[in-house]
């Protein structure tokens, strides 16, 4: 709620992150990601959080990967559970 009420945070949904930015010494200073098919950058502080991958059912997914028995099931995630960032 900190994002909601200051300027501490900013929270970015339903965005693909495409390369994080590093300085010279390797250190995350940022980011550039994909929103609404725009491309937008960001400085500063980057905390990455991705979604799980109950809803990729290809044949190199994480789920057939680590849970082939599941499979075979239905699923409640959305459609855009794919694991892509632990991937």
């Amino acid at each position: 709620k900190v994002a909601e009420r200051s300027d501490k945070a900013r929270i970015i949904t339903k965005a693909r992150v495409h390369k994080l930015l590093t300085n010279s010494d390797g250190v995350c200073v940022g980011l550039t990601y994909e929103r609404g098919g725009l491309d937008f950058q960001e400085h500063g502080p980057v905390i990455l959080a991705t979604g799980g991958f109950g809803a990729d059912f290809t044949k190199n997914s994480l789920l057939a990967q680590y849970r082939p028995d599941l499979m075979h099931l239905p699923t409640t995630n959305g459609e855009h559970c794919t694991g892509d960032g632990i991937k």
